[in-house]
């Protein structure tokens, strides 16, 4: 069955922000907008696609038999954000942010963009509120224009959330709160909304936007912190959920990524984006276990620090070899072209662009608006533009 894409354009006319609870965008349209283009909840939270949203698709399953062409690469980067989630991905010039990890890592993500040649975001995808997710989104949309912005639609009463909403406002970004099926054009490729299929769960990581992305033959699943009921929503629904690399959801907890969900999904990489040593127990044994009964290679940013994989719309090219091969102990920095980049733990001056080891007397002097702590390899901060404290030399 071959999916019906639905081309529409419309004027959008100044728009003007309100504060009433949470986001919000109102907008006077000149052209009417297709069914399913629009969603305004009642929440306390509206969103309009104003004009630039390139197609929607009506909800559906997509027909996995109908790969589109591809010119050129898709690189996609899972940051190394400690606790959290940072995805860029890129496809012939355009740039998207999924997440943006939590307030000590959003200078290093945004220095990351930077460095990756990001002058501006046709995408920013806000999966959910929780702050190691969001509080790199607010850096990244004030570092950075941004064309369109899918979020959760709910509301929550933290200082990150009404940042969130602030950054939003200032740049009159368009404001999407999407619906499961809807399909979004990115440069070479092309992303589908998985998840959730309502905004009404008890527990808000179920509410959480997740993607399907597809590149010519090559697939990403990236949902989130979405949780059992979300996921059983999912394979409820019929949705194509098969991909070749699966991110794990809610940094393989437990209560994510079940191994109904796992088969569904049948990945032949997964990854893991979790800090060193967290107090969750991330990624659980369950979870682990159930990634090598469906086969999954397993790459996991506590072990190798950021960790890219570059499609040509046929086969995938990572820049290091998966954790799994080498073991919890093993030379987590080695590269597949046989490099080594030690991880490491690193304090930063997000004020001065310095890095510094923990044991460095300049960094005790850091303040604590300026400090961050990374972990990860030498290379990667000064990529990120970073450059070496001359006192301790790391």
């Amino acid at each position: 069955m071959k999916t019906r894409i639905l081309k529409w354009m419309m004027t959008a006319v100044a728009a003007s922000v309100l504060f009433v609870g949470g986001c919000g965008v109102q907008t006077d349209l000149a052209a009417e907008m297709p069914a399913g283009a629009q969603n305004v909840q009642e929440n306390g939270a509206q969103s309009v696609q104003e004009s630039g949203i390139p197609n929607v698709q009506e909800s559906g399953a997509q027909d996995a038999g109908n790969a589109p062409e591809t010119e050129g690469d898709l690189t996609v980067t899972f940051l190394d954000v400690g606790q959290g989630n940072a995805v860029l991905v890129e496809s012939e010039g355009e740039y998207m942010l999924i997440d943006g990890g939590d307030r000590e890592y959003s200078s290093f993500v945004v220095s990351y963009l930077k460095n990756a040649g990001v002058t501006e975001l046709s995408y920013v995808i806000s999966s959910h509120y929780d702050a190691d997710h969001l509080n790199g989104v607010v850096g990244a949309l004030n570092a950075f224009p941004c064309e369109t912005v899918l979020a959760a639609d709910y509301v929550t009463d933290t200082r990150v959330y009404d940042s969130f909403c602030e950054a939003v406002a200032e740049q009159g970004i368009s404001l999407v709160y999407p619906s499961v099926g809807d399909v979004y054009e990115f440069g070479d490729a092309e992303f589908t909304v998985v998840c959730p299929d309502s905004y009404d769960y008890a527990d808000v990581n179920d509410d959480s936007v997740g993607i399907r992305l597809v590149h010519g033959d090559n697939s990403f699943l990236i949902c989130g912190d979405a949780g059992k009921a979300s996921e059983e929503a999912m394979l409820e629904s019929g949705i194509l959920l098969d991909s070749d690399v699966y991110l794990a959801s809610h940094h393989g907890s437990d209560g994510s990524s079940s191994a109904e969900f796992l088969e569904a999904v049948s990945p032949e990489t997964v990854v893991i984006s979790v800090g060193e040593d967290n107090s969750y127990g991330h990624p659980s044994e369950r979870v682990l276990a159930d990634v090598a009964a469906v086969g999954a290679e397993i790459y996991r940013t506590d072990l190798q620090g950021t960790v890219t994989v570059t499609s040509d719309g046929k086969e995938l090219f990572w820049n290091t070899e998966p954790a799994a091969e080498r073991g919890q102990g093993g030379n987590a920095g080695e590269t597949a072209s046989g490099g080594a980049e030690e991880t490491e733990t690193y304090i930063l001056n997000q004020n001065t662009k310095k890095f510094h080891l923990p044991s460095c007397a300049s960094a005790e002097d850091i303040s604590s608006e300026n400090r961050a702590e990374f972990r990860g390899s030498r290379e990667e901060l000064t990529e990120a533009g970073y450059e070496p404290c001359q006192r301790c030399k790391p």
